[in-house]
């Protein structure tokens, strides 16, 4: 009996203590998760780099463009040049496009560059709404694809 009533003061000690401290409360600014998505993205972990990747163009962030092109051009992976074909599309930065572009024509890997070309078909879309709304019409499929990208996608009636 005094050791469950010693175990029992001991845990609400504990909690007490815990809530003095707010251990819950860490802050989680923009610039600690991007960087945190970087440092993931540099890992020698392939799982931890494609889903940082794929994180990065979550956020939109604007120091992953470079890495992300590097992904793009030298990596041996399928899996990590289509996330960051997607990465970059979803972040937008022209310099990304451009490479998304090239990729679509140039890559030596049929699948990269068939989704490269998806992409940036996506993009501008996106960019070019007006467009869309004559060329895609009724393309379930491509307004699927559209609309992963950019969840606030719809065609114009």
């Amino acid at each position: 009996m005094k050791i469950k009533l010693f175990f029992a003061i001991l845990f609400l000690s504990t909690v007490l203590v815990a809530q003095d401290n707010n251990i819950g409360n860490a802050v989680c600014s923009y610039d600690n998760i991007e960087k945190s998505y970087l440092a993931g993205f540099f890992s020698d972990n392939l799982g931890l780099r494609i889903s940082s990747a794929y994180f990065l163009g979550e956020i939109k962030s604007s120091m992953a463009v470079i890495p992300l092109m590097e992904m793009l051009r030298n990596s041996e992976s399928e899996e990590e040049r289509l996330i960051a074909a997607l990465s970059l599309t979803k972040i937008g930065d022209e310099r990304g496009i451009y490479l998304l572009k090239y990729q679509s024509e140039f890559s030596d890997c049929e699948r990269v560059r068939c989704m490269c070309e998806k992409f940036y078909n996506a993009y501008l879309v996106n960019k070019y709404p007006d467009i869309a709304n004559i060329a895609f019409e009724g393309d379930e499929e491509f307004i699927k694809l559209t609309s992963t990208i950019d969840p606030d996608f719809q065609l114009q009636e």
